[in-house]
């Protein structure tokens, strides 16, 4: 049995109103299957444990990032041996996971069900964050990306923008971030090696593209075992400014205030809180230590 969570405000809304295209495709190549929608923030994760714990191995998200990430969270979380399979239907706002895919295409429904039919998987990583603020810690799972910082700040902006869709919403959330957050010194720590600097933004990439098409780790590979990690200085607003533009093209990585690396294991303190998000969702708002490291070979995604 083939399990569907669908998160119908994904998208604007996009994706509850594709449902019922959503349901014909599937049917069309008679596959059984239970379709169920998201009611609250978390509740992906739900329904994918309930799902994993009756039996079922293959579990579709039709939404954007924040609905991948909440059910990798359920799949990891239920603790089966028994192999569980990831499909996606992409009718996100951003859906920056799908960009390190150039066969997958935003918005098409025909396309994702022809992969859950061919039932063709690749096993790629994901990253697992452990994040102390205050007398607070919690672990979550990421597929996609892990923003601490500036990038963070700006998935916090763009909650406050509701009637923009896409490119545009993260557009506008990074300048209006850029012109409110207020850096503070940072140590990072990555596989022996440590710096202590006032960065801008720490970014974890497992993905190549994070923030609704910002190419922050655009050498980053789904398979290879390993975290990209790009470190960004702070810079004057106007200079900041030129650098979007690097960004959106992923030709940044040789800039003088930036550092690429790679790394198994990852650890970020931080006198001043920052705020955390995991592939575009804000899962802290004022972080003090952020420690994680990379699970190979953990999901099976349908490709």
């Amino acid at each position: 049995m083939t399990t569907v969570i669908l998160n119908p405000a994904a998208g604007r809304g996009l994706a509850g109103r594709r449902r019922r295209i959503i349901e014909a495709e599937l049917r069309k190549h008679n596959l059984e299957y239970e379709l169920f929608t998201t009611h609250a923030r978390g509740g992906a994760t739900e329904l994918a444990i309930q799902a994993i714990n009756r039996g079922n191995t293959r579990i579709i998200a039709v939404g954007g990032d924040g609905t991948i990430n909440e059910v990798v969270n359920g799949i990891l979380q239920a603790g089966k041996r028994v192999p569980v399979t990831l499909g996606i239907v992409p009718l996100g706002t951003g859906s920056d996971f799908i960009k390190s895919f150039p066969s997958f295409k935003q918005n098409d429904i025909v396309g994702a069900v022809q992969r859950i039919v061919a039932n063709q998987t690749r096993s790629i990583d994901v990253g697992r964050i452990r994040v102390r603020a205050g007398r607070l810690t919690l672990t979550r799972y990421f597929i996609n990306g892990l923003g601490m910082g500036l990038d963070a700040a700006v998935a916090v902006e763009s909650l406050k923008i509701p009637l923009l869709r896409g490119f545009a919403v993260y557009l506008i959330a990074s300048l209006r971030a850029l012109a409110t957050y207020r850096p503070g010194p940072m140590t990072v720590r990555f596989d022996g090696r440590q710096i202590s600097r006032q960065l801008f933004f720490a970014s974890v990439g497992n993905g190549r593209c994070q923030g609704g098409g910002f190419w922050i780790t655009p050498d980053a590979q789904l398979d290879d075992g390993l975290l990209d990690l790009c470190m960004v200085d702070t810079m004057p607003i106007s200079r900041a400014l030129r650098k979007i533009p690097l960004l959106m093209r992923g030709v940044h990585t040789n800039e003088p205030e930036v550092m690429m690396t790679r790394a198994r294991r990852i650890e970020v303190t931080c006198s001043t809180p920052i705020p955390v998000a995991t592939d575009g969702e804000v899962i802290a708002t004022a972080a003090q230590r952020v420690d994680v490291e990379v699970l190979p070979a953990a999901v099976n995604l349908l490709v």
